[in-house]
């Protein structure tokens, strides 16, 4: 009796585990990141009323991520997309994806290695935007992949 028990307790546990359906941004081809960017996680701390948000695509076969920015009241010598370790930290620019902008940026960039698509989708990587005031970025967003629904 109990090797019976133990049998059919085996068998439900394999069909919950064979159930489980596995999501996130590490299946799909396109994983879609957003980012909120303000002066909260800046390091060296900044602080400023200026705000933006951040829309990404990327898409895992060609390694392109393309790329929406937007923001107000600042007036930002550059936009890049930096990387940390940790991701909390103030890190070296991988990207720098305008100079000067006003408003908006948009575009596509490629990923060159398979190091920077894993910090992508690992929500490491941050848009910065530094002023002449705040050299070092006077508003800064992390970069994190979208809840799948």
């Amino acid at each position: 009796m109990k090797r019976f028990l133990l049998l059919i307790t085996g068998v439900v546990m394999l069909g919950l585990v064979s159930s489980c359906k596995e999501e996130g941004p590490h299946k799909d081809d396109i994983v879609r990141f957003s980012a909120v960017i303000n002066s909260t996680p800046t390091v060296p701390k900044a602080t400023s009323s200026a705000q933006g948000t951040g829309v990404f695509e990327y898409n895992k076969t060609t390694r392109d991520l393309k790329y929406n920015i937007t923001f107000q009241n600042l007036t930002p010598t550059s936009v890049t997309i930096n990387n940390p370790s940790p991701a909390w930290e103030a890190g070296p620019i991988l990207y720098t994806l305008a100079e000067n902008p006003t408003g908006q940026v948009q575009g596509t960039i490629k990923l060159k290695t398979a190091m920077e698509e894993a910090v992508l989708i690992a929500g490491t990587l941050y848009v910065n935007m530094p002023t002449a005031q705040n050299i070092y970025g006077e508003i800064r967003g992390q970069i994190v992949a979208d809840k799948i629904d």
